[in-house]
């Protein structure tokens, strides 16, 4: 009987010695790095509001261009009108695309990024005519996601009201028939096509 209690003893005393230390989870002490759970990583990133989606594309950073080195055709007020044009188009085609990794192939996105793009290239052709300096997109890869598709409906309704409100303002920075063909006719796509798709999609 003693025997068995002190082997019984030793089992215990081994088992006690092979344990973690108190306080340390199993899987922690066996993962090299902590990292996110895979819900985590699958999910979308929360982004803004609506309103701030459109706060934030008021921002211009290709607007910091030096027009000074500038020496073609347009003024500096049409040289602004442009960026302001270009970086309204390329921040919807960046947060549409996001919406797109974070949610999939879901319409309306899958088609109005299709016509940005289409959009980007109208007002391009411009900055060719008039060899303005063509600059990258900023806004692909940092603008924020949506946690759901209904907020990014509701964001992309703001962003289109937006944009037509900014060609409102852009007409007044040229004269030009060319120009302002263009400015109309992206005006007229987002107040008659892509807001009443988004406004449909957020209901």
């Amino acid at each position: 009987m003693k025997k068995m209690v002190l082997l019984v003893g030793v089992l215990l005393s081994l088992v006690a010695c092979a344990s973690p230390a108190v306080g340390t989870a199993p899987a922690e002490a066996a993962s090299p790095t902590a990292g996110p759970a895979p819900t985590e990583a699958a999910s979308p990133t929360v982004g803004p509001t609506p309103a701030e989606a459109s706060s934030a594309a008021e921002e211009c950073p290709i607007c910091e261009a030096d027009a000074n080195q500038y020496s073609g055709a347009l003024d500096q007020q049409e040289i602004e009108g442009l960026l302001l044009a270009l970086n309204d188009e390329y921040y919807a085609w960046a947060v549409y695309d996001q919406v797109i990794k974070d949610f999939g192939q879901i319409r309306p996105f899958v088609n109005i990024i299709q016509a940005e793009a289409k959009h980007i290239d109208s007002l391009l052709s411009l900055f060719r005519a008039y060899d303005v300096p063509i600059p990258d997109n900023p806004w692909v890869g940092s603008v924020p996601g949506f946690a759901s598709v209904g907020e990014a409906c509701a964001g992309g309704v703001e962003a289109e009201i937006a944009n037509a409100a900014l060609y409102d303002d852009l007409f007044a920075t040229t004269e030009r028939d060319d120009i302002l063909t263009v400015f109309r006719s992206l005006q007229r796509a987002s107040q008659e096509k892509h807001l009443p798709a988004f406004q449909r999609c957020a209901d």
